[in-house]
C-alpha cells in the first residue's frame, strides 16, 4: 500500500516536469506560428493578385513577409523615407485616442529595441530606508529637465509585475538604488517568473 502512495507523488512530480517542459516550448512556437500565419495570409494574397496561381507556394508571403520588414528598416535610414515617417506619425499625433496608443506602443518598442539609447541600461535593487524589503527593478530616466516633475538627485525607475507586462514606475532618491551586476534580460526574467527561475544565463 505504501508504495502505491509513493508511486502516486512521483507520477505526479514526473507529469509536472513534463508540463514544465512542453509548455514553453508549445506557448513560442504557437507565437511563432501566429505570426507567420499573419505574414503568410497578408503577402500571400498580394503574392497570388500579383503572380499566377501556378507559380504560388505556400511560405512565400512568410518570406515576403521577413524581407519587408528588412526593406523598412533600411529604408527607415533613408532621408526621404524618414520624413514620410515623420509625416505620417505626425498625422497620428493630431488624433485623440489615436495618439495615445500610438505614442505609448512606439515607446514601448523604441524601449526595447536594440538602437534605443534609452533603453533600460541599468539594473537596481530600490532599498527603502525605513522598510524591510527590496524590490528589483529598472532605471529608466534620470533627466527630467523636460518634465514638470521630478527633483534633483531623482531617478524613475520601472518595477515590473511578476507573470504580467504590467508595473510601476517610481520616482526615488538615487542613493536608494544599488546597482545591481545582472544583464538586463536575465533581471527580466527574474521578475517575471517570480524569482523561480533557475537558469543562470
Amino acid at each position: 500500500m505504501s508504495s502505491e502512495h509513493g508511486t502516486v507523488p512521483a507520477l505526479l512530480r514526473l507529469f509536472f516536469k513534463g508540463l514544465a517542459t512542453i509548455i514553453p516550448i508549445a506557448l513560442t512556437l504557437i507565437i511563432v506560428l501566429w505570426l507567420a500565419g499573419l505574414a503568410e495570409d497578408g503577402f500571400g494574397r498580394m503574392l497570388q493578385w500579383v503572380l499566377p496561381e501556378s507559380w504560388y507556394v505556400r511560405g512565400m508571403g512568410f518570406v515576403v513577409g521577413i524581407g519587408a520588414v528588412i526593406m523598412i528598416g533600411l529604408l527607415s535610414q533613408v532621408y526621404l523615407f524618414r520624413k514620410l515617417i515623420d509625416f505620417g506619425e505626425a498625422i497620428l499625433d493630431r488624433m485623440p485616442v489615436v495618439k495615445s496608443v500610438y505614442r505609448a506602443t512606439k515607446d514601448f518598442v523604441e524601449y526595447f529595441s536594440g538602437d534605443s539609447g534609452e533603453r533600460f541600461n541599468q539594473v537596481v535593487m530600490v532599498r527603502h530606508p525605513d522598510l524591510k524589503l527590496s524590490v528589483l527593478g529598472f532605471i529608466t530616466r534620470e533627466d527630467f529637465s523636460a518634465l514638470p516633475f521630478g527633483k534633483e538627485g531623482e531617478v524613475a525607475v520601472y518595477l515590473p509585475l511578476s507573470y504580467q507586462i504590467a508595473g510601476y514606475t517610481v520616482f526615488v532618491p538615487r542613493e536608494w538604488c544599488e546597482p545591481v551586476d545582472m544583464p538586463f534580460e536575465d533581471a527580466v526574467r527574474l521578475i517575471l517568473t517570480a524569482a523561480m527561475t533557475r537558469r543562470s544565463n
